[in-house]
Order: structure tokens, then C-alpha cells, then sequence
């Protein structure tokens, strides 16, 4: 079980490390899809370069090279002008009375027909090239064209009864190429490796892999080669490598501006096998773009083989994930209007906090504010009352000695010395005594009191205390007031004085102010107790 859980394990990194592998080659690929007209841009001014050399040269020869030089760049990128040079090369070839020339330019035509898909006229320009006499470059590039011819021809009739003829052409035609191309060359093992063809996949995977090691190849030769083994590993099941070697086909493919390729559609079904329909759909629509763009003809009945399965299943993908978007949106929507209630809520509550907040604040301070005038109250009561009681004593003291005096008298039978004790009780002097220990009082509880009341007059009327620091008459009046005794009658009663004298001491005070005549008692009942 241990080993088990390892080879597990290993089984599992080795996965990830595949996965990583594929997900990072395909990043690649995208960044040269988007930057993939640079390398357009560079093979068009090479074409250009070229296109003005051809020209403005005289000699025959040379402009038959240039030409053949336009059609080899030309036939991986588009077939019209390819066409068009391979045609030129033919016309030069037979002013220059060159047979070998004559048989390369056939051959021109030969590879064009191929690239193209025009497998009939690919066949008969097989059968007119005679190549008995021509060097061995010619004779292996014309059999490695017939190997070609039937490759193409088995895999578009893939699954019929012709296919096991068209595979022992491809063998006996590998081995003519092999005659007459030399030993420890690349073409050489290449050739090698395509005769292989409905062999050993894992042999030929060997074989194409050491090509890669021992050999400096080109990046359109790179790309055939990493073709070979995307076909190779899919033929064995394994969608990770041959994913990966796909795409490196692809890469190559761009950075040598081949359009004449079947990487990306490859590329692209390999992806959808394996469930990631957007970029299959992605790689096809370019597939089809740079098959457009080159104008082959079977690459266009092959890409529209394969594209509508992938663009149903794209649009497919696109509704589920819309029908998801719209659910999304839906259940977004309702916790919106759900925060949207929650916070409505809470803001009424908080509201509603608030004012009772503000509710018990004010209820507050008018408690605070009752509690104060209690305090005051209760403060002013204490002292009036001490001070009650210690006059009141005092006058009974007085007044008991006064009837013990008059007792004295009446048994004595001294008549007339009773009215002389009668005028020793002065009600006048004891009223007076009454108001300057009311005041004296009044004064302690607010010492600040003739001050505030002063700030209401302009200094000419301000008021100042006697000689005994007695109040007036009318400052009396509003200390009363302010103490809390507001009814005239009591205040009368409490000075000995007329109801009316009352309103003309009041009248004439208000009068003087320099408040709101309206307000002045508002006024004094503002000034505070104590310091």
C-alpha cells in the first residue's frame, strides 16, 4: 500500500507538471497570434525586397533563380502568387532552353497542385515529369513531392479500401528519395522517419526527437516536425503531449509566416477533445483565416468539417454561461434589493435612535434642569428656614419678655408703666430687622446678584446697596421673583406694601432697563446661585 500510495503520488505530480506544461506553451502561442501580423509584415517586405531585385535584373538565369527564389517563399504562404512564379519559372526555364531548369519548374507546379489540394492535376503533372537524367537534388525533391501526393491522398481518403495502396506508394517512393539523398543529412532521416509513416509511432517518436537534437533546422522545418509528433501522440491517446507539440508547431508556423498548415486545426480539435472549447473555436477561426488568406482548397473542406461542431458547441458553452450570468445577475439583484431593505431598515431605525437619543437627551436636561432648581429650591429653603426659625426665636424671646414685664406690671397695679412697655416693642424696627436678615440671606445664596442685576441698567441707574447692605425696596421686589415668589399679592403682603406700589416699583424698574422690557423678570430668574 505504501508504494502504491507513492507511484500514486508521482503519477499525480507528473499529471501537474504536463498540465503546466500545456497551459504554458498555449500562453505562448497566443501572445504570437497577437503579434502575428509583425511576422506577416516582415515576410511581405522580404517578398518585396526580392519582388525588386526581379525587376530590374536582365540576365535570364538570374531571373529565373529570383523567380524560383519567389515561388519557394511564396508556396507556404500564398498559393495564388506561388502559382503565378511557378508558372514563370516554367516560361524562363524554356527560353533558357535548360531541361533540368525545365524539370524543377515542372516541379514547382507539381508542389503547387499539392498545397492546393488539386490532387488530379498534382497526379498527372506526377506522371509528365521525367527525372531519369536529372541530378540527385532534383530526383529527391520530385519523389519526396510523390510521397506527398500519396500521404495527402490517404489521409483525405482515410478509412476506404484505397489506403493500403496509397501507404506502399509512400513506402516505395521514400525509398527512391533515399537513393538520391545523402546519408547523415537531415532531409535524409526525415525521410526516414515519414517511411515510418504506418509504423511504430514510439520508433518514429525516437526518430523525430534525434532529428531536433542533431540538427539546426529552420523554423518551418521545426514546425513539420513538431506536426509529426502532435500526430504521433494522439495516435497513442496522449492528448497532453500532443497538445503540446501541436502548439509548438503553431508557434513555428507564425514565426515563419507559413499559412499553407494544418497545425492550428490540429491544434484546435485536440482541444476540443479535450473540453476547452473556446480556444478550439479561437484556433479554427484562425486556421480558417490563414487557409482564406492561401487559398488551398482541401484545407477549406477540412477546417469546414471540423468548425461547425465547434462553434454549436461554443454557442452552447456561451447560453449555459449566459443562462449562469442571468441567474448570477438575478441572485445579485435580490441581495441588492435585500441590502437595499436591510439598510433602508436600519436607517429608520437609527432614525428613529437618534430622535429617542435626542428624546432622552432633552428629557435629560430638563431633569437636570428640574434637579438644579430642586437643588436651588431646597438650598434657598434651608437657609429661609434656618433663618425663620432663628428670628422666630428670637422675636418670642422677645415677646415673652415683654408679657413677664406687663405680667409684672398688671399684678403690681402699674398702669401706667404698661404703656411704656408697650412702646418698647418697636413692630417697625423688627420688620426691619425682618428685611435685612431677608436680605443678608438672599445675598449669601446669590453673592453675584446685584451685579448680573446691574449689567441690565446704563451705569446711571445701576443700584448700590446702603450703608447696612441692605437691598432697595425695588431690588427686594426681584429678589423675591427670583427666589420664586412671582405673585404680587404674596409680595406685597411679604414688604408690607400696596399691590399697587408693587406695579409702580416694577414699572418704574422696567422702564430703566436696557433688556426687553417683556423678558426682565426671564432675565433674573437667569442669574445663577453661588459664585
Amino acid at each position: 500500500m505504501k508504494y502504491l500510495f507513492s507511484l500514486l503520488l508521482l503519477c499525480q505530480i507528473i499529471g501537474l507538471s504536463a498540465k503546466e506544461r500545456v497551459d504554458s506553451i498555449l500562453s505562448v502561442l497566443d501572445s504570437e497570434i497577437e503579434h502575428r501580423e509583425i511576422y506577416y509584415q516582415q515576410k511581405e517586405k522580404k517578398l518585396e525586397d526580392i519582388k525588386q531585385q526581379f525587376r530590374y535584373v536582365k540576365n535570364q538565369q538570374e531571373k529565373y533563380n529570383l523567380c524560383n527564389r519567389l515561388f519557394n517563399e511564396y508556396i507556404t504562404y500564398q498559393y495564388d502568387s506561388a502559382y503565378s512564379y511557378a508558372i514563370q519559372t516554367e516560361e524562363i526555364s524554356h527560353r533558357l532552353t535548360d531541361k533540368n531548369l525545365s524539370i524543377q519548374a515542372d516541379c514547382n507546379l507539381f508542389y503547387c497542385y499539392l498545397s492546393t489540394g488539386l490532387f488530379k492535376e498534382a497526379y498527372d503533372m506526377m506522371r509528365s515529369i521525367h527525372v531519369a537524367n536529372a541530378p540527385d537534388s532534383i530526383k529527391s525533391e520530385y519523389y519526396q513531392l510523390c510521397m506527398r501526393l500519396y500521404s495527402d491522398m490517404s489521409s483525405y481518403n482515410e478509412g476506404t479500401p484505397f489506403n493500403a495502396d496509397y501507404n506502399k506508394k509512400i513506402t516505395l517512393y521514400c525509398d527512391s528519395a533515399l537513393l538520391y539523398t545523402p546519408d547523415h543529412t537531415f532531409y535524409h532521416q526525415k525521410i526516414e522517419a515519414f517511411k515510418f509513416s504506418v509504423g511504430d509511432n514510439e520508433k518514429k517518436i525516437q526518430m523525430y526527437k534525434q532529428m531536433l537534437n542533431d540538427y539546426d533546422v529552420c523554423p518551418h522545418e521545426k514546425a513539420i516536425i513538431y506536426s509529426m509528433l502532435g500526430r504521433m501522440y494522439i495516435g497513442m491517446g496522449d492528448f497532453e503531449h500532443a497538445i503540446y507539440y501541436m502548439a509548438l508547431s503553431a508557434i513555428q508556423d507564425i514565426r515563419s509566416a507559413t499559412r499553407e498548415t494544418t497545425a492550428k486545426k490540429e491544434l484546435s480539435s485536440y482541444l476540443y477533445g479535450k473540453g476547452d472549447v473556446l480556444r478550439a473555436s479561437r484556433y479554427i477561426q484562425i486556421a480558417l483565416e490563414e487557409t482564406n488568406f492561401y487559398n488551398a482548397r482541401h484545407r477549406k473542406m477540412e477546417i469546414n468539417t471540423i468548425l461547425p461542431i465547434i462553434e454549436k458547441q461554443r454557442l452552447t458553452l456561451i447560453e449555459e454561461r449566459k443562462r449562469e450570468v442571468t441567474i448570477s445577475l438575478a441572485v445579485m439583484s435580490l441581495l441588492v434589493i435585500s441590502l437595499l431593505v436591510t439598510l433602508s431598515i436600519i436607517y429608520k431605525q437609527m432614525k428613529k435612535l437618534k430622535t429617542a437619543k435626542q428624546s432622552i437627551q432633552q428629557q435629560f436636561n430638563e431633569i437636570s434642569e428640574v434637579n438644579g432648581k430642586l437643588q436651588e429650591s431646597n438650598e434657598i429653603k434651608d437657609q429661609y428656614i434656618f433663618q425663620s426659625l432663628y428670628g422666630k426665636s428670637d422675636y418670642l424671646d422677645k415677646v415673652e419678655n415683654l408679657l413677664k414685664k406687663q405680667d409684672r406690671k398688671l399684678k403690681a397695679r402699674q398702669f401706667n408703666d404698661l404703656q411704656i412697655t408697650h412702646k418698647e416693642f418697636d413692630i417697625k424696627s423688627e420688620r426691619e430687622n425682618m428685611f435685612s436678615s431677608f436680605d443678608q440671606t438672599f445675598l449669601k445664596l446669590f453673592p453675584n446678584f446685584l451685579t448680573e442685576y446691574n449689567k441690565f441698567f446704563r451705569p446711571e441707574d445701576q443700584v448700590i446697596l446702603d450703608e447696612a447692605g441692605n437691598l432697595p425696596p425695588e431690588l427686594r421686589i426681584f429678589a423675591l421673583i427670583r427666589l420664586g415668589v412671582t405673585e404680587n399679592e404674596r409680595i406685597a403682603k411679604f414688604l408690607n406694601l400696596s399691590i399697587n406700589t408693587i406695579y409702580v416699583y416694577k414699572a418704574r424698574v422696567k422702564g430703566k432697563t436696557i433688556v426687553p422690557k417683556e423678558e426682565f423678570e426671564e432675565y433674573i430668574m437667569q442669574i445663577k446661585k453661588g459664585i
